[in-house]
C-alpha cells in the first residue's frame, strides 16, 4: 500500500506570510500606567500584569516568527529530496 503525500508549496508559503502579516498587525503594547499617581495595590498590580502582557505577546511573535522559519526549511528540505526522489527515478 502506497501512500501519496501532496505540498501545494505555493499555498503553504501563502499560509506563511498570511501568519506573518497576522504577527506584524499584533499589537502587544498596552497601557504603561494605570490611574498615574494612584498607589493603590490593585492598580500597581494591574500595571505588573499589563507589562508581563506585554512581554508574552512579545515573546509569541517570536515563536511565530521562528516557527514560519522553521516551516519554511522543511518545505525547502522535501522540495529538494522530492526533486532528487524524481531526478533519480527518471535516470533508471
Amino acid at each position: 500500500m502506497s501512500e501519496e503525500m501532496k505540498i501545494r508549496y505555493g499555498e503553504v508559503e501563502s499560509a506563511i506570510s498570511k501568519i506573518e502579516s497576522s504577527a506584524g498587525s499584533f499589537e502587544t503594547s498596552l497601557l504603561k500606567e494605570i490611574a498615574g499617581g494612584n498607589e493603590l495595590d490593585v492598580v500597581n498590580k494591574l500595571n505588573e500584569l499589563n507589562n508581563l502582557l506585554e512581554e508574552v505577546g512579545e515573546a509569541y511573535k517570536q515563536v511565530l516568527k521562528a516557527n514560519n522559519q522553521s516551516v519554511r526549511t522543511t518545505i525547502e528540505s522535501i522540495k529538494e529530496a522530492d526533486h532528487n526522489i524524481g531526478s533519480s527515478i527518471r535516470a533508471r
